[in-house]
């Protein structure tokens, strides 16, 4: 620490409470972060399902699609063909409950 942080106890405690906001902001886009995905992996999964993908371009289609999605997203993860028959059960999982995104980045489900 600092000889002012030593010194100077109002500014250790502000430093400190800078700290936790700082901490508690990361989790908080973390959190926001994961509820994005989540979303978008389940919307994944209803259009390869709702599009009859497979039947519509191929038993191949998951491979193909998994190579194409990592050639034009290269520095992300999420796109093996493992993940995409993955997204797909998850979909199909959850399927009864619509994710709706909301003004102000809030998500709700909603029963068909």
């Amino acid at each position: 620490m600092s000889q002012l942080i030593t010194m100077d106890s109002e500014y250790k405690k502000w430093v400190e409470a800078l700290s936790r906001r700082f901490k508690q902001s990361q989790i908080k886009a973390a959190v926001k972060v994961n509820r994005e995905l989540l979303a978008f992996y389940w919307s994944l999964g209803k259009d390869i399902v709702e599009m009859k993908a497979e039947s519509r371009w191929g038993s191949k289609l998951i491979d193909a699609l998994s190579a194409d999605l990592r050639a034009m997203l290269p520095n992300n993860k999420g796109f093996s063909r493992t993940n995409l028959f993955y997204v797909i059960k998850f979909y199909k999982l959850y399927a009864e409950i619509e994710i709706v995104p909301q003004v102000g980045g809030q998500l709700k489900t909603s029963s068909r």
